[in-house]
């Protein structure tokens, strides 16, 4: 009988022992599996579509604004400068008198070449009327043909005399006309380089004043000999434009076209140089100054353009990150030319309505997962 419980007894403790087992083997088996990773979310990514649109094609160089007309005023003759009629920086016309030169001495110069005219003109006269009696007197004999020539040749050394005294007479009017300084051109009055009271010389480089023509302006600006091609195709199709920004390239400053190009390539540096003229340039442009030159030298027609920050480099050239579904997709692709906050795409590598990826691109890799948030 105690056998009996005894024996009933370890099979319980057996069963006891093998659920046990089988309950450690359980855990051991499938409780230390590692649980199935959640699929992993798409990272944030803002995208713009790619959009069709004309792109100029500009050529940039730095240029100089040049005068279309720039004069220094000098005296033509010697004296003292007795006034000066302008004020510095005012606007003059052509003709108007801007300085005067005492002369006074120069009249009195002309006074009396005009004397020696009138007292030659009176010796010619008389000369002429008696050549005209002695040309009757050899009719009837009684003057001899000697006589007849001395008088014509007398004749002929008087006009020679009043020539010159004409000569001298029309040069002193020239010269007293120089007296009086006019504007050759319109234009702006600089400073003044002589002051009344002094002696100026005639044809001296210093001059009393320079004046500058401000309306229309031309700027001169040299691009490289490259791009000669390309502005020629440009300017066999009509006017080409050019567009001048301050030093910064912040501001427009005015809006014109190129005027004339060169004749020949600077071969010291490889460059040509091209002149555009300003008609409205205002008193934005002024002579020396330092301008940045853009010519447009042509127009991309209806070519796909992206956000220029869409565009990253690598070691095989540009790219960006194109949305395919719920993928980053690299895209590799030729960069043209920019405008404002664009730049064209010049290989057909996108089309038109595909978005590209502006921000979050530095996290990803080509088939990435990514969630557009903005667009």
């Amino acid at each position: 009988m105690i056998e009996s419980r005894r024996h009933k007894f370890g099979l319980i403790v057996g069963v006891v022992v093998l659920l046990l087992v089988a309950i450690g083997v359980w855990f051991f088996l499938f409780s230390s599996k590692p649980k199935p990773k959640p699929p992993a979310a798409g990272e944030p990514v803002t995208a713009v579509a790619v959009k069709l649109q004309d792109v100029p094609v500009y050529i940039d160089a730095l240029g100089t604004v040049t005068p279309t007309f720039s004069v220094t005023v000098v005296s033509q003759v010697n004296g003292i400068l007795s006034t000066v009629e302008f004020k510095e920086g005012q606007h003059v016309s052509r003709g108007q008198v801007i300085a005067r030169i005492d002369d006074r001495t120069l009249k009195a110069q002309l006074a009396q070449a005009k004397g020696v005219l009138v007292h030659d003109q009176a010796v010619l006269s008389n000369a002429q009327r008696d050549l005209a009696r002695y040309r009757d007197l050899i009719k009837i004999g009684s003057t001899s043909q000697q006589t007849l020539d001395t008088q014509a040749s007398l004749v002929q050394q008087q006009q020679g005399t009043v020539a010159s005294d004409l000569g001298s007479v029309q040069n002193l009017e020239v010269q007293v006309s120089y007296c009086t300084i006019t504007s050759p051109i319109n234009g702006i009055v600089g400073l003044r380089l002589v002051d009344p009271g002094n002696y100026v010389i005639g044809g001296s480089t210093t001059g009393i004043a320079v004046i500058t023509q401000m309306n229309p302006a031309t700027v001169v600006f040299s691009v490289p000999e490259d791009d000669l091609g390309v502005i020629n195709q440009s300017l066999s199709r009509g006017a080409v434009t050019v567009l001048a920004y301050d030093r910064n390239k912040n501001a427009l400053l005015a809006t014109g076209s190129v005027l004339a190009l060169d004749n020949q390539v600077d071969v010291s540096t490889g460059t040509i140089k091209l002149k555009a003229q300003f008609d409205d340039s205002g008193n934005k442009l002024f002579p020396n100054q330092f301008v940045n030159a853009r010519l447009q030298a042509d127009t991309l027609t209806q070519t796909p353009v992206v956000p220029t920050m869409a565009i990253q480099h690598g070691g095989k050239g540009d790219f960006v990150l194109v949305v395919a579904g719920n993928k980053a997709s690299l895209r590799t692709i030729k960069a043209g030319p920019s405008m404002g906050d664009v730049t064209a795409i010049l290989d057909n590598g996108l089309k038109s309505g595909e978005q590209v990826i502006t921000e979050g691109a530095d996290k990803l890799d080509d088939g990435s997962p990514v969630k557009v948030v903005a667009q």
